[in-house]
Formats: structure tokens, C-alpha cells, sequence
């Protein structure tokens, strides 16, 4: 939605504090992701859960709801994926689902087109853990169905938030790194703009195995609750409130990482 554009971050001790490690050769993932956690304000950190990220991990988490309760094709944007590429048909109309609600709610945000990609690739991620497949192609449609139901019907909804948690902090750290490292490509530490991407990557990578492991379990009955309330804006400040708690334990997670 194209409000997720680059901008340098602010100029403040804390941010130059992030910089400066990008000046140094190889600097340690753990120690970046700690201090940009310290760089960042409480409006930012407010953002990390605001309503535009909550309405793509609400339609996740219903995507778990229909899968249970009735045909998850109906969320399918183009019904020939259905058959094709489950997975990815899922992923697509799953990700358009919440992006025209986030435009008609009026709610967009920088973090929340960050967060529609976390919910296309926790999705694929999801579909890529099924047992026995060796191609994200080879997931079909009854399996697929049948793996995503089990999130609701085994009280599994806190680990495909988890997921969706980790995969919305791999893309926000991401952006994160590159609004800034950029100026920095030429220099000694990051002579070219490969050494810049590997950087990134292992940032971000770093980022998602230490969030993955943040236990979100006790959040499952607030989760159900919440995917039952009938009053969408009820359902969206409970939903808000569980992953603005989530949201807290992954950037402590991080911060106690790098220490």
C-alpha cells in the first residue's frame, strides 16, 4: 500500500549508537538487533501492534477458524490456485483479504504493510512444515485445510500467532537495518552492495529463531475469546492486546540476546 517507503531513522544518540555498528567489519547480529531495540520510542513500539497489524493476524488466525468450521477455498482469491498451488493460493488471498480491510478500515500503517508480507510467508512457512513434502507446490488442498484446522481445533492458535509474530519481527528488523545501512555500502566494513544483503539477511534471520522461541501459550484462551466476539472492534482490541503483549516479550527476547 506503499506506506512502508525507506526513511532514514531518527538522529538520535541511541540510533547513532546502531549505526555505529555498521561501520565495524562483521558485527554481531545479537548485539544490532539489542540496540536498535533500545532506539526505539514508545510511538514505534506502539506501532509494532497497531490496528493494521492486528487485522492481518486476526485474518490469519480466521484462516485457522474456516479451515475448522468450513471450506477454507472461500478465501481463496483466484480459485484455480485451489488445485495448483494451495499454499500459495492461501497465501494470496489471505494477504488481500486483510489488505482491502485495512483500506476500507482506514487504518494503514508503515508497520502494517510490513506485516501483510509476515502474513503471506508465515502462511507458506506454515504450509512448508506439513509432513512428508519436499515443495512448497506439492501442499494440496485437503491437507492443507486439514493442517490449518488444527491450529483451532487442537488449541494451537498461540503457535500460529508465534509464527506469524517472529515472521512480522524478520521483516520489521529488516526494515529497520535497511533504512540505514545503505550509507555505509562502500565503506571498508561493507564494500558492496552483496556484503550489505548477507548483513541483512543474517540480521533478520537472527531476529526471527530468537522470536520464534517467545511462548505465546498462555495467550490461547484470549485468542479464542477474542476470535469469538461477534463486535468487530471488541474482537480487534482484545486481538491488539494479546500481540501488543507478544510484541513486549519478543523485543525483551531480543534485548536479552544481545546481552
Amino acid at each position: 500500500m506503499g506506506t512502508s517507503s525507506l526513511q532514514r531513522s531518527p538522529s538520535t544518540p541511541e540510533w547513532e549508537r546502531v549505526r555505529e555498528l555498521y561501520r565495524r567489519p562483521d558485527p554481531d547480529p545479537h548485539q544490532v538487533l539489542a540496540r536498535i531495540v533500545r532506539a526505539l520510542d514508545p510511538d514505534t513500539r506502539a506501532g509494532l501492534s497497531d490496528a493494521a497489524v492486528t487485522c492481518c493476524l486476526d485474518h490469519l488466525l480466521e484462516g485457522a477458524v474456516v479451515a475448522a468450521t468450513g471450506d477454507l477455498a472461500a478465501l481463496y482469491t483466484d480459485p484455480n490456485l485451489v488445485q495448483q498451488a494451495a499454499a500459495v493460493g492461501l497465501a494470496a488471498g489471505l494477504r488481500q483479504v486483510a489488505e482491502d480491510d485495512i483500506i476500507a478500515r482506514l487504518i494503514a500503517s508503515r508497520f502494517g504493510d510490513l506485516a501483510l508480507d509476515a502474513l503471506g510467508t508465515t502462511v507458506l512457512e506454515t504450509a512448508d512444515n506439513i509432513s512428508g513434502i519436499t515443495s512448497i507446490l506439492q501442499v494440496t488442498y485437503p491437507s492443507l485445510q486439514s493442517h490449518f484446522a488444527g491450529f483451532y481445533n487442537e488449541s494451537r492458535l498461540h503457535d500460529l500467532g508465534g509464527s506469524f509474530l517472529s515472521h512480522d519481527f524478520d521483516h520489521v528488523f529488516r526494515y529497520f537495518v535497511a533504512r540505514d545501512i545503505s550509507d555505509f555500502v562502500g565503506t571498508e566494513a561493507l564494500p558492496t552492495v552483496s556484503s550489505s544483503a548477507i548483513l541483512q539477511d543474517r540480521i533478520a534471520h537472527t531476529c526471527r529463531s530468537i522470536t520464534q522461541k517467545v511462548n505465546l501459550a498462555d495467550s490461547e484462551d484470549l485468542l479464542h475469546q477474542a476470535l469469538g466476539q461477534t463486535e468487530a472492534s471488541l474482537r480487534s482490541r482484545m486481538l491488539q492486546s494479546v500481540f501488543g503483549r507478544a510484541t513486549d516479550l519478543a523485543l525483551r527476547a531480543l534485548t536479552d540476546a544481545g546481552e
